[in-house]
């Protein structure tokens, strides 16, 4: 079956999304222990959280979501480009969400998820674990 199926898309992205699920779990035990109970700025408790989650992430997505035939050396290199971004991402959403709109942290954070769902899931299926 071809990759670009849209069965297997849909397939991808309902994996991609449990595999989130479970580093999101530990991206938000962070992001609260570190606004509720260490009283951290809540977009470093977010940029905090979002690293934190990705260490898990990387192993997951690669086993269960694209099932890359890439090195590890590569993907992992690439992996890490990614990430980079997507903590990025995850500040800047953070602080418009916050600072800008003026939106309550864990509202702000939900949405912030979401974003950066979108750009993580296009990255890593195309540029991470794409075809070398």
């Amino acid at each position: 079956m071809s990759d670009t199926t849209p069965f297997r898309l849909f397939r991808q992205l309902i994996a991609f999304i449990g595999v989130g699920a479970v580093a999101t779990s530990i991206d938000y035990a962070v992001f609260l222990a570190g606004f509720f109970l260490l009283s951290i700025d809540p977009i470093i408790a977010a940029l905090a959280g979002y690293a934190a989650g990705g260490g898990v992430s990387y192993f997951l997505t690669r086993k269960h979501v694209f099932k890359s035939e890439r090195s590890h050396r590569s993907a992992v290199l690439r992996f890490m480009a990614v990430m980079a971004g997507g903590f990025l991402l995850t500040g800047y959403a953070m602080r418009i969400f916050v600072d800008g709109l003026l939106l309550a942290p864990i509202v702000a954070r939900i949405l912030t998820y979401g974003v950066v769902l979108v750009f993580n899931f296009l990255t890593h299926r195309f540029f991470t674990f794409g075809r070398s």
